[in-house]
């Protein structure tokens, strides 16, 4: 009984220590505060700073793991990032929630589909597209709260 104890013990202790590779790596169990990134951590994330305490353990630990593999993505590829992560940084908490629904929504779509649908998108012209971007808006408004539109439920 006591050697089974013992193994249970020991199998907790190792699945709920730190390694030395999370702790080097920014990854805390409480996430990594902004104090404890590394220089280069800090400048792949800077458009995150503002905002970065009242991101999630979970949202900070992949944030931290992206940036380790930040100087190995090729130059587009950052480029497209840094402008991706500004671009997400702008957006307010419930814009958030709207584009973190719609790609959980959209996961459900085949490939082909969204293909087919961003191609006749591209064809429109600027008013098309601004008509539908009102009409969309106006569709949201009478729309009931929902975890999606409500500004008063959180991520």
């Amino acid at each position: 009984m006591s050697r089974r104890i013992f193994l249970v013990f020991a199998f907790l202790s190792l699945t709920l220590s730190q390694s030395p590779l999370c702790v080097a790596q920014g990854v805390l169990s409480n996430g990594p505060s902004w104090s404890n990134l590394t220089k280069a951590q800090k400048e792949t994330l800077a458009t995150l700073e503002e905002d970065w305490n009242t991101l999630s353990i979970e949202q900070r630990n992949k944030w931290v793991h992206l940036s380790n593999r930040y100087e190995k993505l090729p130059t587009d590829d950052r480029e497209l990032l840094k402008s991706r992560m500004s671009d997400w940084a702008k957006l307010s908490p419930s814009d958030r929630r709207v584009a973190r629904a719609n790609f959980i929504n959209s996961l459900n779509i085949p490939n082909d589909k969204k293909a087919e649908a961003w191609e006749a998108y591209r064809q429109l012209s600027p008013e098309e597209r601004k008509q539908l971007t009102e009409e969309a808006a106006e569709k949201n408004k009478t729309k009931k709260p929902s975890l999606v539109n409500s500004p008063t439920l959180k991520n």
